[in-house]
């Protein structure tokens, strides 16, 4: 049985379902085709729909954001350029196209008020398919198409989301420029409110899309915050510090406990696991070939001509439907304890059931599923941007207060400045405070992706995923072997030092 040595290999290549869709399936196209608008849900597709809008039974129209958001949406003009939208962190003077972007922005402005007017809603409350969506939405593809197989899945509404988030940091970057700091700082937090109610859809690759948004804007408004330090009033930082920031995590702990793991991929996979079977329960060798195969084919086009034989000779040795169900109960069971679980439980240390799952006789569900670790990476990291941003402020708060000056000791900061339970780290398995020193005039180095940079004055960071304190000495690197420096912003620096062009 050759071919079980090239499981593992074969399942990389394929990468998960919702994971491995993410840049085709929200990549900017101006709409989506007309195929995935205008034919009519199959039964399994409508089993599949109902089942995943049962959420949305509860959450009243007022509550939901979209309801406010699509409609401005529809009537904003084009955004420039050849359809691509910059991520939040990307968008600054210096980038390409700065003026056009800029011009678009100041030519919406009911974009603005939109996103004021839907700020305390719950969720964004996009419903998954078409029955029901208003004709006009569905033109500017406003609509989640979770599909019921493989490779089906589509999320064209995302672009909005992220047209939504790069408008926000334009106009904060346009009303700061024309020293109107609380319309920019309210303009910009109303836009991460829309981020963090996007982020209560139920499908992972949906969760991704807007915890990274979230996560690059968060980064944006501090070098903002770095680009306008002596010019914000001293009131401004406090109001949104203390009472706007925090509220991204109002009624949450340090976990961001209402933040639910995405529990929609489960009901697409159990779909997509039915029709691989027959009658009996038992794989059928065919439907793996062309479902299966054709997943890997165009994950991996050059594997495609020995995709489908693969598949074939998986079938005949893959448990049964009955067992793979189980399989897929058990993985999400022991994601769900994970998700809810402090950080650092001593259980997230042990294996979990998707790593022991046996990567040939379930083959189909490791495909389907992937492993949820970007999901929990990215909920830690947004954690800790929003609580890096709300004490960044409060010491720029301080600042702004004592001539100028940086505290000698973070607890200065509190409470007048910045909430004491703001000043949390995720990544420090103490569950303690943020690193601080002032190094005043002292150039710090800074390695960086942009390359080195040096810091002066206050210096504020989180460990970072290795859980130690390198001292500021690397950025964020992709290795994770770093810190993260939250204040000043490394982006804002290498900007000032024409790294980023």
């Amino acid at each position: 049985m050759r071919f079980m040595n090239t499981i593992p290999a074969l399942l990389l290549m394929c990468g998960p379902l919702a994971m491995a869709q993410d840049a085709a399936k929200t990549a900017p196209a101006a709409t989506p085709p007309a195929a995935k608008t205008s034919a009519p849900a199959t039964a399994a597709e409508g089993s599949i729909n109902d089942r995943l809008n049962v959420w949305l039974k509860n959450v009243s129209v007022k509550s939901r954001a979209a309801t406010t958001l699509w409609p401005a949406w529809t009537k904003a003009s084009a955004m420039p350029g050849d359809g691509s939208v910059p991520m939040p962190a990307d968008i600054w003077s210096g980038m390409t196209d700065a003026k056009a972007w800029s011009d678009w922005a100041a030519k919406n402005p009911d974009l603005a008020k939109a996103l004021n007017a839907s700020r305390e809603s719950s969720v964004l409350g996009v419903s998954y398919g078409e029955q029901g969506v208003d004709a006009a939405l569905k033109a500017k593809g406003l609509v989640a198409l979770p599909g019921s197989a493989v490779g089906e899945a589509a999320f064209p509404y995302l672009r909005a989301v992220r047209g939504l988030a790069a408008y926000a940091m334009l106009e904060m970057q346009r009303l700061g420029a024309a020293k109107n700091f609380d319309g920019a700082f309210q303009v910009g937090v109303d836009g991460l409110r829309m981020l963090r109610q996007a982020a209560e859809q139920r499908m992972s690759t949906e969760k991704v899309v807007a915890l990274e948004l979230l996560a690059s804007s968060l980064e944006a408004h501090r070098v903002f915050l770095a680009d306008h330090l002596d010019q914000i009033p001293e009131a401004t930082l406090q109001k949104f510090s203390l009472k706007e920031y925090p509220m991204l995590k109002r009624g949450e702990n340090e976990r961001m406990k209402r933040l639910e793991i995405p529990e929609g991929d489960r009901v697409v996979v159990e779909s997509v696991l039915v029709q691989a079977f027959g009658a009996d329960g038992q794989p059928n060798a065919a439907a793996f070939a062309e479902r299966f195969g054709r997943n890997q084919a165009e994950s991996a086009p050059i594997t495609r001509f020995g995709a489908a034989a693969q598949w074939r000779a998986i079938a005949e040795v893959h448990g049964s439907l009955d067992a793979s169900k189980e399989r897929l109960e058990s993985v999400y069971d022991d994601w769900w304890r994970r998700w809810r679980m402090r950080f650092y439980d001593p259980m997230n240390e042990q294996p979990s059931e998707f790593s022991n799952l046996n990567a040939v006789r379930y083959a189909s569900v490791s495909l389907l599923l992937g492993d949820m670790q970007r999901v929990f990476a990215l909920r830690m990291r947004v954690i800790a941007e929003i609580d890096g941003t709300c004490v960044s402020m409060g010491l720029c708060g301080f600042r702004m207060e004592n001539g100028k000056q940086w505290p000698r000791d973070i607890n200065q900061v509190f409470p007048q400045f910045a909430l004491r339970r703001m000043n949390m780290d995720p990544y420090s398995k103490k569950y303690g405070a943020f690193e601080y020193r002032d190094v005043g005039s002292k150039p710090q180095a800074i390695d960086t992706a942009w390359g080195q940079v040096t810091a002066t004055g206050a210096l504020l960071w989180s460990l970072g995923g290795d859980h130690e304190d390198g001292n500021t000495a690397k950025h964020d690197p992709p290795d994770g072997v770093g810190d993260i420096v939250m204040w000043p912003p490394p982006r804002q620096l290498a900007q000032k030092a024409g790294l980023i062009k």
